[in-house]
């Protein structure tokens, strides 16, 4: 079953923030950089936790997905992952 994710970001040029999927945010080439996944759905799978859609994931701990991201990632913290995230989506979509 297919995960789909997403989240709203405010790039700096624009006024509203814009509906992201996280798997553009998570691309291919970050995650393999950053995790021992290919994809951010297979990263979502490896925690075993029960993240089955949008609600599930936003509903989950932070705590909890810290301790996963802290297991199976280069990064200490669910937020630093995503700044980092982030960061790399925006300077790619502003080049």
């Amino acid at each position: 079953m297919a995960i789909k994710i997403t989240g709203f970001y405010q790039l700096p040029h624009q006024t509203m923030p814009e509906l992201v999927d996280f798997d553009e945010v998570f691309d291919t080439s970050f995650m393999r950089k950053y995790t021992r996944f290919r994809t951010f759905e297979k990263f979502l799978q490896g925690s075993r936790l029960k993240i089955e859609n949008q609600r599930d994931f936003e509903a989950l701990p932070e705590e909890k997905m810290d301790a996963w991201v802290r297991k199976a990632t280069k990064f200490s913290s669910w937020q630093e992952m995503l700044d980092t995230a982030t960061d790399k989506y925006v300077m790619h979509k502003n080049m």
